[in-house]
């Protein structure tokens, strides 16, 4: 594995790094490290704003969507969490880097918007940072990503939905402004300037990789961020995983409010099977068929071209995003979900009920219901 060259130069002592995304690329790895190493890196004149693992409130606002489900106890997230993230970059000393991947879906006005409001109008150097992976390699983990937002559609009939024409989808229409990589890159380059604009292209590249070329960036020691590159794993589900979110979607969602719903299947069920396990080998894995990853491929070509037409830097081999993915061995029975993954989900409701009275209340339920319809209730066929 030959190694692609990292930036020698950091951004001016003043500068704004502003990682945008895209979703799914290892996102979630580099902001725990950036939270984890907030002292560390103001001690190097380095700021990461506020307390939370990355700056999505500020995203979301900027973008003024809702984040859950908008008539179930969501909502569009306050302008204010942008107007404050961007008082606090004018007034940081230092650098500042901030990272959310929802920025990535901003229009071109947006994009603008936040490169003059962070830049504090041109007095501050803004350098966008956009990370990339195969459209291939990404539909499996993003698909699931949707699951966790309630979505009870199978993997077959969303990969027909998204990819039967690719630049539109009805059931997830934010995953092509995120996945349009030519597009995304277009509207960022055009905001910041190409000369601005760094694609990390992270195939064919170490793990630790992108945490050394955000350290470059930084002027802070690799180590810094590389020696955090494991405080989360964030890895995909198993089939069987998956479709026990399927299932549990489609008996829960229509009587759940949205912050519920977060709290014990997105962060109890969802998040328990996957950080609170390690599947073992012979699980299934998700099957992406064939005729989705010749049309991922197609996707990769033509946003390559578009972004070589940007002009923009590229770290890494831009090639690499054209590639067809190798054909993925079908899943075997998801009728059959492990006990230790059960076993997992159910205690991660239960730590979960520990949050509030009204939690409690509500885990109760959840678990009386399933004392009595049992958990295999959730594999039984959708015609019984």
């Amino acid at each position: 594995m030959s190694v692609p060259s990292i930036p020698t130069t950091p951004i001016p002592a003043n500068g704004v790094l502003l990682h945008v995304g895209v979703h799914k690329t290892g996102t979630t790895a580099i902001q725990a490290a950036l939270a984890d190493a907030r002292a560390d890196l103001a001690g190097h004149n380095v700021r990461y704003p506020g307390k939370l693992a990355a700056q999505h409130r500020a995203a979301l606002a900027l973008l003024g969507r809702p984040w859950g489900w908008n008539n179930k106890g969501g909502g569009v997230m306050d302008r204010k969490h942008f107007d404050r993230l961007a008082q606090r970059t004018v007034k940081a000393p230092g650098r500042v880097v901030i990272s959310s991947e929802f920025f990535c879906e901003a229009s071109s006005e947006q994009a603008q918007e936040a490169v003059t409001a962070l830049g504090d109008s041109g007095a501050r150097p803004v350098r966008v940072v956009v990370t990339l992976r195969n459209v291939g390699k990404l539909l499996p983990s993003s698909w699931q990503q949707y699951l966790k937002y309630g979505m009870t559609t199978s993997y077959d009939a969303w990969l027909t939905d998204v990819l039967a024409h690719p630049g539109s989808s009805k059931m997830t229409p934010t995953f092509w402004k995120r996945h349009d990589h030519g597009d995304v890159i277009s509207r960022w380059a055009g905001a910041v300037g190409p000369e601005n604009l760094t694609v990390i292209v992270l195939e064919d590249v170490p793990r630790d990789y992108m945490f050394d070329v955000f350290a470059q960036f930084l002027g802070v020691p690799p180590e810094m961020l590389t020696s955090r590159m494991e405080l989360t794993s964030n890895r995909s589900m198993t089939a069987a995983e998956a479709e026990v979110l399927v299932r549990l979607n489609k008996k829960v969602k229509k009587t759940m409010q949205w912050t519920d719903y977060v709290t014990f299947v997105r962060r109890g069920v969802a998040l328990g099977m996957v950080e609170g396990r390690e599947p073992d080998s012979s699980e299934p894995k998700l099957h992406t068929p064939d005729w989705a990853l010749d049309a991922a491929q197609h996707v990769g070509i033509a946003s390559v071209s578009t972004i070589r037409e940007t002009g923009v830097e590229v770290l890494g081999n831009l090639d690499a995003l054209t590639t067809r993915i190798a054909s993925t061995p079908a899943q075997g029975n998801v009728d059959y979900l492990p006990i230790d993954a059960a076993v997992t989900a159910i205690e991660s409701v239960i730590n979960a009920s520990r949050e509030d009275p009204h939690a409690r209340a509500l885990a109760g339920r959840l678990f009386r219901q399933t004392k009595k319809d049992g958990i295999s209730s959730l594999f039984r066929k959708e015609s019984e």
